[in-house]
């Protein structure tokens, strides 16, 4: 079997004083899991510099090293890279020792043994660890690309209340986003527009899983504006909205928008990590606005 490529493997900076330990770990490692490339430091400060221009994705420290020890690594790592998993990798631990480590922020910890059982389980925490930082790192990227989207976009539990808003969202109701979780969706419509929710975009929903058209907002001032929104169901009763004011001096006040609104949805949707088949609903319904655009 081919060994993955250097951009898809696990890249690992092991640091370790002793050259011999280096070395065996590395070919144990890359030999128990072939998406690892290990990398070898023999001390803190060289592993620091390295950090600063190569891209690795985890670190695998000894902790009794000369001139700094693996707890005074970890801080400094921290200072550069808070989010990348560090991992203390010792001979000499302790209980004293694991508990200082894991307050400090260390993600593992694990005392040095040797064959090959001690070290598929060394590469499965590194393993566990990456995989759990990369998809935090990617929660936090969809977060923010979608606090920075121009479209609102909120979602709504089986109790109908928020449950998330983004930044948009929020400014279009006039809400400071701590203020409106927890409040019921039928805050940021005017009277009527509930009962027309009620009586109309609901079923549609619940019949088709998913509504799109026009509809009324309520801004927390009690101001009304015209609204242009997506609907979809989610697996156990909420839904996502997303939702744009149309303005006087749109061009095109419905496709246009609501093909960026959908596409918004869809990434919300993937997100909060909803099913595929939910996900591939919200696709299709951007997909069909694109055509009739």
């Amino acid at each position: 079997m081919a060994r993955p490529s250097h951009d898809d493997a696990i890249r690992v900076l092991h640091v370790d004083d002793d050259d011999a330990m280096l070395d065996l770990v590395s070919r144990y490692l890359e030999r128990v899991d072939e998406g690892l490339a290990v990398t070898g430091e023999t001390g803190a400060e060289a592993a620091l510099e390295r950090l600063a221009t190569e891209p690795f994705d985890c670190i695998l420290s000894d902790f009794d090293m000369p001139g700094q020890d693996g707890l005074a690594f970890l801080a400094a790592v921290r200072e550069r890279r808070p989010d990348i998993p560090f991992l203390l990798y010792t001979g000499k631990g302790s209980e004293e020792i694991a508990a200082e480590a894991i307050s400090r922020g260390v993600d593992d910890y694990l005392r040095k043994g040797s064959g090959e059982g001690h070290y598929t389980v060394l590469a499965n925490r590194i393993r566990r660890e990456t995989e759990r930082s990369r998809r935090e790192l990617d929660r936090k990227q969809r977060l923010a690309a979608m606090d920075a989207t121009r479209e609102g976009i909120c979602i709504i539990d089986a109790d109908g209340r928020f449950t998330y808003a983004n930044e948009a969202y929020c400014d279009l109701y006039g809400y400071g986003r701590e203020a409106l979780l927890g409040t019921a969706w039928q805050a940021v419509h005017p009277e009527d527009e509930v009962e027309r929710t009620r009586a109309e975009i609901l079923p549609a929903v619940d019949a088709e899983g998913e509504w799109t058209g026009l509809g009324t907002g309520l801004r927390a001032d009690g101001t009304e504006f015209p609204e242009s929104k997506s609907v979809a169901s989610l697996p156990g009763g909420g839904l996502v909205v997303v939702v744009f004011e149309l303005r006087e001096d749109s061009s095109d006040p419905v496709a246009g928008p609501i093909e960026r609104a959908v596409d918004a949805l869809d990434r919300a949707l993937e997100d909060e990590q909803l099913t595929d088949e939910t996900a591939a609903l919200a696709r299709r319904t951007r997909d069909r606005f694109a055509d009739e655009g």
